[in-house]
């Protein structure tokens, strides 16, 4: 199969899925509509053996699906890690939505990723930098603002973007020691690291830590 009829085909397989995903929300508040969702439920193989269908909401029961979709999509282009953040999005969207947005937050498209190899190499970079952090910090449920993160990946200048996940590696050090030793107005520090992190110099960041730390 040629690599034309091959994206070609596999689109038509998005579209298609896409437009199921799509209509999730009409299907689910309309039951005598709902015969594939119910379907899932009465013959679903325990591939996932957490789940209770007794005890679990439908959206949890089609959580699995869509993050197993999510990782599909990006197995095409050669990413074999779901980012948290992208995983995060999950809830409120269908897989392919969600996978736009966080690629459209990199400044890049699927379109432009399956086209262009210098691209798909800058995002696989990226991305493996995303992956560095979440290996070292667990970032489930904390409220650093991650968004200058991204704005720095949005620019494609690799350098700045390494730049800003050091400083923001340097703001959660900073941040854990605080929890650790607990200094004088330390709840008033670390929300301000939390949201303005990107605002300090590296300098200002090495300075705090050194100070809690001596």
């Amino acid at each position: 199969m040629s690599s034309s009829s091959f994206k070609d085909n596999f689109f038509s397989q998005l579209t298609r899925i896409q437009q199921i995903w799509k209509n999730d929300s009409s299907v689910l508040t309309n039951q005598t509509e709902n015969k594939p969702l119910l379907f899932l439920q009465k013959y679903q193989c325990s591939l996932f053996p957490e789940q209770s269908l007794s005890q679990q909401s439908v959206e949890n029961l089609i959580a699995p699906l869509k993050l197993r979709t999510t990782e599909l999509i990006l197995k095409q282009i050669n990413i074999y890690y779901l980012p948290h953040r992208l995983e995060s999005l999950l809830t409120y969207c269908d897989p392919f939505t969600a996978v736009g947005t966080f690629l459209n937050a990199l400044n890049l498209s699927y379109t432009t990723l399956l086209q262009q190899q210098d691209k798909l190499k800058l995002s696989q970079t990226m991305i493996n930098e995303l992956i560095k952090i979440e290996e070292d910090y667990d970032l489930k449920g904390n409220p650093i603002n991650d968004f200058p993160l991204y704005e720095a990946a949005a620019t494609h200048n690799l350098s700045h973007f390494q730049d800003t996940t050091f400083a923001l590696r340097r703001a959660l050090d900073i941040i854990d020691i605080l929890e650790q030793v607990q200094p004088k107005n330390y709840t008033k520090q670390k929300h301000n690291l939390l949201q303005n992190w990107h605002q300090y110099k590296m300098e200002k960041l090495e300075k705090i830590i050194a100070q809690l730390t001596e």
